[in-house]
């Protein structure tokens, strides 16, 4: 009997033999499995067997019966319980998972003993007919039992599984698209860190010629300088915390290439939290790392998704070649959003899981990394610490307001052991870039209404304020055009191309000195690229408050004889409300009961305060209120990431 493993149109003569594919997929595996752990011979064999097996339930006559459109009405067409069984039995545990879950997902571990079971005796039965088809699967390769345990098994099965899944698609895909006769061609993309570094360089020094006072280009030159000298440094985690305007976003893509160069590494992968960022930042890449960049540069978020497969002709082996992209991120330079790389991390669909090979010895940026939902903290510091060392990964955290991830016994047991400063504190930046003055509310009594609000952006001519719902801020717009003012509204209501021409409308209109009166929420605060005189901002958490502080005299070009030359007023809103989320009213009440009732004005620009305001945070809630580390070291299958 032939055994196939797909079809296409109603010739066999044109199917994929059984055996084709599951050569294929494990010579693929094995591959990823070396370029992400170079000299991991277990790993290497465990997805070679993987490969091998993941389709062994094919042999099954009720299988081949129903790719011939003979199924039996009621017959079982399972496959990859058989070869999750014969996987265990070899001691292939985490082989087992891995083929177990390519399709549905990996599962948990009570269902991956209930799916082995099942599979045992069709493993037996089909043995001799596989063996005989596919003969390496008479002899696989004998690996010793797993030495690891709980999380660091976790990994090691998720990457494994990676490898599998990413495989086994890209075999299928290059079958469908070979039978329809369009190849599917990776885009020619080599990464060529030496050569992009050079670029990058060339181009802050073409921007430093222009734009900002001499104290911020001092302060940018200090930040890349030593970002460069860094980049020699050994791999593990990174933190670049600069004020907002020092240069951080170009300075850590700089020690990422360095990185790349000094440590052989694979492609860099830079995770923001919000779409207004990437899709700013994606265009300065661009400029950045020169001619032909569109090459090399891959954007995944919800606004970038690919349109579907299967379409024919050669659109639809365009699509595919998209959607491969899209999943394996095997592309020199990703740019992604956070939901998208932590799911990479930690969910256990095929589709989310697919990339984390590639993900592996890569330079990741973390972009304004205290966004983090507090709830989150723990479990994700113990994955990135892993992948730091399991995955070779070197992670560099950005941010303005560092968060308190340092491993701390009572608060944060499984916070980084260490963290290396990019930039030594010797270098005082906050002190040096300070451009802005902040006004704290002095009692309750001073509340504002949205009509205080707006007559207080009308006594400025260039003003941003920020509030914390949509609904704030489009009452705050209606107010001034009630009084005849022609603001501006900005909001996640907004498709991203309308957000970006109304930055740019925003940004022009403030270069060439006119009246300018925005009103925006949240996504403002963080990395876009914004210079007011005056920046009002509603009650909110510390990190909150410094990152609309950051859009404030963001070039340090306006002077006023008391130092600073922007001015930052905190208010309270007599009619606002915070957002439901329990950690952002959590940080708001540490500003005003641990810092404003007892008498304490948080200064914007201290680390120590900030620091601070971190610890007491922390100290408000659950940072694994998910328990996704008890989930991960049990083997239970993670829910999608909020």
């Amino acid at each position: 009997m032939q055994y196939y493993a797909h079809t296409f149109s109603e010739d066999e003569s044109r199917w994929q033999p059984l055996r084709e594919h599951l050569r294929n997929v494990a010579e693929l595996a094995k591959k990823f499995a070396l370029e992400a752990r170079p000299g991991d011979t277990s790993l290497a064999e465990a997805a070679y067997a993987a490969g091998l097996l993941h389709d062994l339930g094919k042999y099954r006559a009720e299988f081949q019966r129903m790719l011939r459109k003979l199924t039996v009405k009621g017959e079982s067409t399972r496959h990859k319980q058989a070869g999750a069984a014969r996987a265990a039995t070899d001691k292939h545990l985490d082989a087992a998972f891995a083929i177990l879950g390519h399709h549905g997902g990996i599962p948990d571990a009570a269902d991956m003993a209930e799916g082995v079971n099942a599979g045992r005796e069709v493993a037996s039965s089909l043995a001799a007919a596989a063996a005989a088809d596919c003969p390496e699967l008479k002899a696989l390769p004998r690996i010793a039992p797993v030495g690891c345990r709980g999380l660091e098994f976790d990994l090691r099965t998720r990457l494994l599984f990676s490898c599998l899944v990413d495989a086994d698609w890209l075999d299928t895909s290059d079958f469908h698209a070979r039978s329809r006769h369009f190849a599917i061609e990776k885009p020619s993309s080599v990464f060529d860190a030496p050569r992009l570094l050079a670029n990058v360089l060339g181009y802050i020094g073409a921007r430093a010629a222009c734009g900002a006072g001499d104290t911020v280009k001092r302060v940018r030159a200090g930040v890349l300088a030593a970002a460069l000298e860094a980049g020699s440094l050994p791999q593990g985690v990174f933190s670049l915390a600069v004020p907002t305007g020092g240069g951080k976003t170009l300075s850590s893509l700089a020690f990422a290439l360095q990185h790349a160069v000094e440590h052989g590494l694979r492609r860099i992968i830079y995770v923001a939290p919000y779409l207004s960022i990437i899709e700013q930042n994606a265009a300065v890449f661009r400029e950045a790392l020169g001619p032909s960049s569109d090459g090399l540069i891959l954007e995944h978020h919800s606004m970038s998704e690919p349109g579907g497969q299967g379409t024919g002709g050669a659109e639809g082996a365009e699509a595919d070649a998209a959607q491969r992209l899209a999943e394996n991120w095997d592309a020199p330079v990703v740019l992604t959003t956070s939901v998208q790389f932590y799911e990479s991390l930690f969910s256990n669909q095929p589709g989310r899981c697919r990339k984390l090979h590639n993900v592996a010895r890569s330079v990741v940026i973390l972009d304004e990394c205290q966004t983090l939902p507090p709830g989150y903290t723990a479990p994700t510091c113990r994955m990135l610490e892993q992948a730091a060392a399991y995955l070779a990964c070197s992670i560099v955290l950005c941010t303005a307001t560092q968060p308190a991830w340092q491993a701390d016994p009572v608060r944060l047991p499984d916070g980084f052991s260490a963290v290396r400063e990019i930039v030594p504190q010797s270098a005082d930046l906050f002190r040096r870039l300070k451009r802005v003055e902040v006004s704290w509310p002095q009692t309750a009594a001073t509340a504002l209404s949205w009509d205080d609000v707006a007559d207080l952006m009308l006594q400025h001519k260039q003003v941003l304020c920020v509030v914390n719902t949509r609904r704030a801020a489009l009452e705050i717009y209606r107010q001034l055009h009630c009084k005849g003012c022609e603001a501006v509204h900005l909001s996640t209501n907004m498709c991203p191309e309308h957000r970006l021409r109304v930055l740019a409308d925003v940004n022009e209109t403030l270069k060439a000195g006119q009246p300018c009166r925005l009103v925006a929420t949240q996504l403002v605060e963080a990395g876009v690229d914004l210079d007011f005189a005056v920046v009002l901002r509603e009650m909110a958490p510390l990190d909150s408050i410094v990152q609309a502080a950051g859009r404030c005299n963001r070039e340090g070009a306006r002077k006023a004889s008391s130092g600073a030359g922007g001015q930052v007023v905190v208010f309270r809103s007599r009619d606002g409300s915070m957002p439901k989320s329990s950690w952002y009213q959590n940080g708001a009440a540490v500003v005003e009961q641990d810092f404003l009732a007892a008498g304490r004005l948080p200064q914007i620009d201290s680390p120590g305060d900030i620091t601070e305001y971190y610890r007491r945070l922390y100290a408000t809630g659950n940072l694994d209120d998910k328990q996704i580390g008890i989930a991960r070291s049990r083997l239970r299958c993670l829910k999608p990431l909020d």
